[in-house]
């Protein structure tokens, strides 16, 4: 066993390299866009009341491009970009105009924030686990252009601890046995997990070691601050059997059963004497010495035990500080991390916290935000959970950031910037494009005004069908009416069952938007077709929102299913169920058409990590496994990062949901017994989901058909039917309503009202802070009033007297409309909404 005192070994100086200068920025405009490359130069500028900011103007026939630091030039040349040049880069394709057109006038930009950080350790696992370098070197002048300034960086971490391991003498065996897969590595660095999806070769290790070097090099060029792991005390269970003088701390375990690194106790001797090995190996794998370091205690559970975690904290930082001065230690604020005794050990100078925030409507998780006792934070949103595909974001909040962020009327303690966490990111290029826009923006962004002028930089035209789709999608599935965990999942990728309506655990299970929209969007979509079709990133949205379309239009379709079921009707279950499995064939053959959707990019990336069969067969079963079952076993994490992609769809999901119909089809028609239903799915499991992350079928990398074609053919097809069955459907599961200043809820039910007779009333509160009284509902035959229940009834997080009785004694005899009325107030406030249910008893 080696003995602690050993290890103090002096901390090498090395000298910088990859400093940042204009050459840089001149290389990373012509990887860009080549087109502007002899016609820009770059000059330095003064900050002025010491923000980052950038002018544009023409001089000479030049663009003139002056900022006043690395990262601000970089923006200045995104924002001519977008903004002079009409083009537009995204995750999720790009339209770059030919030429270099020079600025009408000058263009002055400053933001108000101080940082502008990007990816949550997850970002890194769920999004870019087995990005190459090619795909790594265009996601860090993506970040540049956007005016990033600061990115975490995980890659090469392998080596860090292995090297850091053999110093204290840990076995090679073992160390290699803790070193999680890239796919997984995220929850090893939080401190959640250890070994998951390896163990990695000695190839991979020092191939990522390279990787990483390459990306933090790059990033420090074009003027990013990489974020790196700091040392925390996470140590490997077991260290204790083979290095003397540790005080460990256990930490139980993790969601499914995964046993969490153990912690060392941060106010010990051998925790700095540990740091210093950690931070000199940190350094030599990443040739530079690190300005900002990640990492958190007690991530999602764990425990402290005697642990004094002020003090604890004040010596995690001060090992930093030692290796690195004048380092800042950046916190993820998630859940009750971090806690305030951890922060109030912490160096003010020295510390940003990351306030993570998955309210897409007010942006402040349900509770004040935090201001973590002075020091600075980011707001960071987290629209995106797992790297799931569904249309959502926070369009109206991201636009009014400043004056959520940004009001003097408001203290929110030292507000230093935003982040970008969003934990899958290369979706939903609508909202992720509007939010790099308001990390340069000192007023709310006006979206009227916005989104035409987004239409034509993505689309190269404002076309009107076009903006009038995204104003719909605007208002709908961008404008969410509260908290949820990411978007609305779809039901296509939800283990089977007769209630599914979600697909992983946490996620919300209701649609919070009128699918409608949805529809409506994709139809306008279609008519700009003729004008936009040749565009990469029209083809994208189009089959997006036509995905979506049938992704929405799943739960109608198995509600019908299962009341065909339940009434025992063999020729309408037949009917429904082939309709359910045809959403999958057809959402699969759609999503096939396009490039960005195709399961074998993600597993060929996989592959292409390894240079030996085994190295491949690892890791393309590591990717297989995160996407589907995660882990070795049936349990909370299943289906967590769920994709739509071509081929997924298909051979996975098709076949759970296939099976699930086949034995419901069995037990209608006498050949099985309904007590079989009992428990029927882990034998499914077992048979289809675990067994999936360990088959080798390989699938294409290249779109096949045309997206447009295919995008009318199924709007054809299921156009009709969203609408039929999302007005029949919408009365079982609720018209929305939302409190305003009226104190009057009104809604058309003249669908709903198709014969006389008493029909029950439900109204239910879903959002807001408020509770919802009612004092009366009232039924109205045109301006005439039918029916009416007076009584006192209140819905919020718990329902009284909220049903409602309306004796209809006959049926309207003349075309006037069914309107239903509903006398109401909030309890303390306006801000309520909800659904009305209502069903003829």
């Amino acid at each position: 066993m080696k003995p602690i005192l050993q290890l103090v070994i002096p901390i090498l100086a090395l000298t910088a390299t990859g400093l940042a200068d204009d050459t840089s920025l001149l290389e990373m405009v012509k990887r860009v866009h080549p087109d502007h490359a002899e016609s820009i130069e770059f000059r330095s500028i003064p900050a002025t009341d010491g923000k980052s900011g950038f002018t544009i103007s023409a001089a000479d026939g030049k663009i003139q491009l002056a900022g006043s630091d690395t990262s601000a030039k970089a923006a200045a040349y995104g924002w001519y970009l977008k903004h002079v040049s009409r083009s537009h880069l995204s995750w999720s394709g790009d339209h770059l105009r030919a030429g270099a057109p020079l600025p009408d006038e000058p263009i002055s930009q400053s933001s108000p924030y101080r940082h502008r950080f990007a990816f949550n350790y997850c970002t890194l696992s769920y999004t870019m686990a087995f990005w190459d370098w090619e795909r790594w070197e265009r996601e860090i002048d993506y970040l540049a252009i956007n005016g990033y300034t600061h990115a975490l960086v995980t890659a090469g971490l392998e080596k860090v601890w292995q090297q850091t391991l053999h110093e204290l003498g840990y076995p090679e065996e073992k160390t290699r046995d803790c070193i999680a897969n890239p796919a997984f590595a995220a929850w090893w660095h939080m401190g959640n997990l250890e070994g998951h999806g390896g163990p990695l070769s000695q190839g991979l290790i020092d191939r990522e070691a390279e990787l990483g070097r390459k990306i933090v090099k790059r990033m420090r060029e074009l003027g990013i601050t990489p974020v790196h792991q700091g040392f925390v005390g996470l140590l490997p269970n077991g260290i204790d059997e083979h290095v003397e003088g540790l005080t460990l701390v256990p930490q139980g375990h993790w969601v499914g059963g995964f046993r969490r690194p153990t912690v060392l106790d941060p106010t010990t001797d051998a925790f700095q004497k540990i740091a210093e090995v950690w931070y000199r190996n940190l350094e030599d794998v990443y040739g530079a010495r690190g300005e900002a370091f990640g990492g958190d205690l007690f991530h999602e559970g764990g425990s402290h035990g005697n642990i004094n975690v002020k003090a604890a904290a004040k010596s995690v930082q001060h090992a930093m500080q030692t290796a690195s001065p004048d380092s800042t230690w950046v916190l993820q604020c998630w859940h009750h991390n971090p806690s305030d005794q951890l922060i109030s050990g912490t160096n003010p100078q020295h510390t940003v916290v990351l306030q993570l925030s998955r309210n897409m409507r007010d942006g402040n998780n349900g509770a004040p935000l935090r201001t973590f006792q002075g020091r600075p934070w980011l707001w960071a949103e987290l629209a995106n959970f797992g790297g799931n595909h569904n249309l959502y974001g926070g369009n109206p909040l991201v636009a009014s950031l400043p004056s959520l962020l940004l009001n003097e009327n408001r203290p929110l303690g030292d507000m230093a910037g935003l982040a970008l966490l969003s934990e899958g990111v290369e979706t939903n290029p609508f909202y992720y494009s509007l939010f790099f826009d308001a990390g340069w923006r000192a007023q709310d962004i006006d979206l009227q005004r916005w989104i035409p002028a987004y239409a034509e930089r993505r689309y190269g035209s404002a076309h009107p069908s076009a903006v009038a789709a995204l104003e719909l999608l605007n208002r709908s599935v961008y404008s969410p009416e509260g908290i949820q965990e990411g978007c609305t999942e779809s039901i296509l990728c939800a283990k089977p069952r007769r209630d599914a309506n979600k697909a992983s655990t946490w996620a919300t299970g209701r649609i919070s938007y009128d699918p409608m929209d949805v529809v409506h969007a994709a139809q306008q979509l279609l008519d700009a077709a003729p004008e936009l079709s040749d565009q990469a990133t029209y083809r994208y949205d189009l089959v997006d929102t036509t995905r979506q379309v049938l992704a929405d239009l799943a739960r109608p379709i198995l509600a019908q299913t299962m009341e065909a079921y339940d009434r025992e009707d063999i020729a309408s279950f037949d009917l429904y169920s082939q309709r359910f499995l045809d959403l999958i064939r057809d959402t699969d053959s759609l999503l096939a058409s396009d490039h960005h959707w195709l399961l074998g990019t993600w597993l060929e990336r996989a592959k292409a990590k390894g240079h030996t069969l085994e190295e491949k067969r690892l890791m393309e079963s590591a990717a297989r496994k995160l996407i589907t079952t995660w882990s070795n076993q049936s349990d909370a994490l299943d289906d967590y990062s769920h994709r739509q992609w071509s081929g997924l769809m298909k051979d996975y999901y098709l076949v759970r949901w296939q099976t699930f119909f086949d034995v419901h089809g069995e037990v209608l028609a006498g050949h099985r017994s309904p007590d079989s239903l009992v428990g029927w799915y882990p034998e499914l499991q077992q048979a289809t989901d675990l067994k999936f992350a360990h088959l080798t079928k390989t699938y294409p990398t290249h779109a096949t058909g045309d997206p447009v074609q295919v995008a009318t053919r199924l709007m054809e097809k299921y156009g009709p039917l969203a609408e039929f069955l999302w007005t029949a459907h919408q009365h079982r599961d609720g018209l929305p309503w939302k409190l305003d200043h009226t104190g009057i809820l009104s809604w058309d039910v003249s669908d709903a009202i198709t014969e006389a007779g008493t029909h029950t009333v439900t109204l239910e509160w879903t959002s807001g802070a408020h509770a919802l009284e009612i004092e009366s509902v009232e039924l109205y035959e045109g301006d005439r009033l039918v029916a009416q229940d007076r009584h006192t009834g209140q819905t919020g997080w718990q329902h009284k007297d909220n049903r409602y009785t309306l004796d209809l004694k006959k049926l309207r005899t003349n075309l006037d409309a069914y309107t239903l009325k509903a006398k109401v107030r909030g309890v303390g406030g306006g801000d309520s909404a909800g659904t009305l249910k209502i069903c003829r008893d």
